[in-house]
């Protein structure tokens, strides 16, 4: 039967050697964005004014007068977004953590709601939203839920192909020894699932700052969302690709972190055989 046991002793190293790497993409994915942008811009005929280049932003954001005040802006900006994200993200996981596990004990509930599930995330969120906000208002419940249903069917997808992962064998070991269904649950396919569910969570994890960002434009008018609404609107468009880069930059990172910790729950939860 699968049993979550300590990793070798070597486990510091190999954490490092993940996060230098998790790093190293990082400045790479970095490098690689600011040299498409330049080559993109080099030949595309784009006025100034709309296009800026790397080096525009880096004025923006450092060497300009009102450079800090620049910096302050967009990052208070980028909190209430990353807040927005953090309540989708979160509420996404939940339900697709509890729906999944809803389906592993019915699989006559499963084939009834799950194609409807799936056939409803095909339908564009732009055109779902509007409704969700009449429903849900413009405030933290409505971003929330926005965010949310973006999240839940990739999620709940994941989710349940790792709890139906565990091993034939070890839940008939479980069964031959009087275990419940419920014991083979939480003895044997729920540790299976757990880094499967760490998986869900990097694949959701920026498409919730997607949902923010929707939830941003079309109901609360707050954080990054709203302001490069206006920005476009405006013509500031130094402060849209200075907005744009910094939140690329972060969504990268919050990827690379959540990579990481899937990785040392996979090296910590590996199972005996």
């Amino acid at each position: 039967m699968s049993t979550a046991i300590t990793p070798p002793g070597n486990a510091v190293g190999a954490f490092a050697r993940r996060a230098a790497r998790s790093a190293l993409t990082l400045f790479g994915t970095v490098a690689a964005i600011v040299i498409v942008w330049t080559v993109f811009l080099r030949t595309v005929n784009v006025s100034p004014l709309v296009a800026k280049s790397p080096v525009d932003v880096w004025n923006y954001l450092v060497t300009a007068p009102g450079a800090a005040a620049n910096r302050s802006a967009i990052g208070a900006l980028l909190a209430r977004t990353l807040t927005d994200a953090s309540l989708g993200f979160a509420l996404g996981l939940t339900l697709a953590a509890a729906v999944s596990v809803l389906f592993y004990f019915s699989d006559t509930i499963e084939q009834m709601f799950a194609p409807t599930m799936t056939a409803l995330h095909a339908i564009p969120m732009v055109t779902v939203a509007p409704i969700l906000v009449l429903v849900f208002g413009r405030g933290s419940v409505g971003t929330a839920v926005i965010g949310s249903a973006i999240v839940f069917v990739p999620a709940l997808l994941t989710m349940l192909q790792g709890i139906r992962s565990a091993p034939r064998t070890d839940l008939d070991v479980c069964n031959a020894f009087g275990g419940s269904t419920w014991t083979s649950f939480t003895k044997v396919a729920l540790p299976h699932a757990i880094p499967t569910w760490f998986t869900a969570a990097r694949i959701t994890v920026t498409t919730s700052i997607v949902g923010a960002l929707l939830s941003e434009w079309l109901a609360s008018s707050a954080g990054l969302g709203g302001e490069m609404l206006r920005d476009s609107n405006e013509f500031q468009f130094g402060r849209l690709w200075s907005s744009v880069v910094v939140l690329t930059i972060v969504c990268v990172a919050i990827y690379q972190f959540v990579s990481l910790a899937e990785a040392v729950v996979r090296s910590r939860m590996y199972s005996a055989r």
